[in-house]
């Protein structure tokens, strides 16, 4: 009986069931797809037998399908040059469906046929008018939501700054897209960012970086605000904020989301999926001694206070220059009107004072563990930075 033929398949996979008796039938499916676009001169029976099977493998979400799917889209990928172009393409665009497409999905290694797969996809799009919204969507999936950190660093080194790939990625975020699809995105731009947002040029016209923030701007809105959803958003807003050329771009209301801050401070938090915390974002912001001026002057009612918030949290933290700023506007904002938000600052040094206490009390039997030691050192920098807020507040 030949493996690949459709008839073949039990019956408890047309009804989307995945179960111990079926997986070596899906194992040897998955060797003779293997086989088949390995293959240097398929015929094209084999071919189409290939591509229905993929096909009706598509529904499972089984332990063990996502992986399997993940390893053929490589083999795929690197089929013989004498391989059908058009037909490898919609096996790839198979493979990676049956890899990404559930709650279960294959761990990203190597990014690099991803990455080939992703850029072929957003010039079919962009160049050539056509609707490739689920495969992208699937691409991205893997490399913002799966990736391991070995493919992260491998990210980091990518050139995401390509034109017809910045001309992607702005695609994919647009509001007129799947919500699904602009979610993956807004994850993978954390990924890629530094090389979009940390620069001394701007990678793009002003009209566009415009257009960019509008549309990073609607994700956030539209998604739950949960931990990963919060580093995912400020992972990008603190590299805008702490550039020249994405700050004036910003969404005027963007500027509330740094009231996250301190509820994902470091990576003792839980994390959803796999947003990692990378701390450089915000701390070249800290290290910024023109960012407190221009902040003051960005359109923003709440911007300059928040970011107060911010830097009293880490007021130990600071370079001379950054906290010698920072005490200069509180004794500004003591003496003027805005008295009461250095009130606010004072109850979030509190609440994270609160936080942190909590937290050491767990490692009671253990004071010399590393993180007990960090808890200490963060108490005694927040009450030192209270002491002196209290001082210039002047109460």
């Amino acid at each position: 009986m030949d493996i690949l033929c459709t008839h073949s398949l039990p019956c408890e996979i047309n009804f989307f069931r995945y179960s111990h008796e079926v997986e070596p039938q899906i194992n040897r499916i998955y060797e003779k797809l293997t086989e088949t676009f390995r293959n240097p001169s398929p015929t094209t029976e084999e071919i189409d037998r290939a591509l229905e099977s993929m096909e009706l493998i598509a529904p499972l979400s089984g332990n063990g399908v996502p992986a399997k799917s993940y390893d053929l889209f490589h083999v795929v990928m690197q089929a013989p040059a004498s391989f059908p172009q058009e037909k490898k393409w919609e096996a790839s665009r198979l493979a990676m469906r049956n890899a990404f497409k559930w709650t279960t999905v294959a761990w990203v290694e190597d990014p690099h046929d991803v990455l080939t797969f992703l850029d072929h996809h957003f010039d079919l799009a962009i160049r050539g008018g056509q609707n490739q919204d689920e495969p992208i969507q699937y691409a991205l999936t893997g490399l913002g939501y799966s990736a391991m950190p070995v493919a992260i660093e491998a990210l980091k080194r990518f050139d995401s700054t390509e034109p017809s790939f910045v001309r992607g990625i702005c695609h994919a975020l647009q509001g007129n897209k799947p919500f699904q699809l602009r979610w993956v995105t807004l994850y993978f731009l954390c990924l890629v960012g530094d090389r979009w947002f940390n620069t001394p040029h701007p990678i793009m016209e002003p009209d566009q970086m415009r257009t960019l923030c509008v549309d990073w701007a609607s994700i956030v809105d539209s998604i739950d605000h949960t931990y990963g959803a919060k580093r995912a958003a400020l992972g990008v807003l603190f590299r805008m904020i702490n550039s020249p050329h994405w700050r004036p771009h910003i969404v005027t209301e963007k500027w509330k989301l740094l009231e996250y801050s301190t509820s994902v401070p470091d990576d003792s938090q839980p994390q959803d999926w796999c947003v990692p915390y990378d701390p450089q974002p915000l701390r070249r912001c800290l290290d910024n001694p023109e960012l407190t001026e221009a902040i003051r002057n960005v359109d923003s009612p709440d911007a300059m206070g928040l970011w107060l918030k911010i830097l009293w949290v880490k007021y130990k933290e600071l370079i001379p220059q950054v906290r010698e700023q920072l005490e200069t506007a509180t004794k500004e904002f003591a003496q003027g009107s805005r008295k009461t938000e250095l009130d606010a600052c004072l109850s979030v040094m509190d609440s994270e004072l609160r936080k942190a206490k909590d937290a050491l009390i767990k490692y009671d039997s253990w004071p010399a563990n590393p993180a007990a030691i960090a808890l200490k050192t963060k108490i005694d920098n927040l009450q030192q930075a209270r002491a002196a807020l209290v001082a210039l507040k002047g109460d």
